[in-house]
């Protein structure tokens, strides 16, 4: 279980290791993740979305993502509208509850509690050009890194 749910996360990462010299459109996602909460249901969220795009919420956000904040990001190696350290993120599904916690710039913990009690603690970390999910003690699970353009995904052997 454990395997599968670090490649599913890692996965979920890969399009930030892949942003190239364009940057991550941190805030653009920001934007989307807020209209894709907003309502359970779909019809609010298509008014919310249609609302955003009349009033140019999503045209604004690009923009300054593209213009301001992208070119911190490639300048500097930091997007300011990425969490700080130490901004936890609990998500909820049917099976059981995750806490992302940002740690550090290049790194989150990742504590997976299921329903059945069973509990999984991984560190998730950016690595250069790509993303890795360990155990607690450092130990590779699996690697997920762009490869002649694509992604590849690497797992531990053990």
């Amino acid at each position: 279980m454990k395997r599968t749910i670090a490649v599913l996360v890692l996965m979920a990462f890969l399009p930030v290791s892949t942003t190239g010299c364009f940057g991550g459109f941190q805030l653009t996602r920001k934007v989307y993740q807020f209209n894709r909460e907003v309502s359970p249901d779909k019809w609010v969220r298509e008014l919310v979305f249609l609302a955003m795009a009349i009033f140019p919420v999503y045209g604004a956000a690009t923009f300054l993502d593209a213009v301001i904040f992208n070119s911190i990001e490639f300048w500097t190696g930091n997007n300011p509208v990425l969490a700080k350290a130490g901004t936890s993120r609990k998500i909820t599904t049917a099976d059981g509850t995750a806490i992302l916690t940002r740690t550090s710039e290049n790194t989150l913990d990742l504590r997976i509690a299921g329903n059945d009690g069973s509990e999984t603690r991984l560190v998730l970390q950016r690595e250069g050009d790509g993303f890795s999910a360990r155990t607690p003690e450092g130990d590779l699970i699996a690697r997920v890194a762009e490869v002649d353009g694509e992604p590849m995904l690497f797992r531990s052997e053990g």
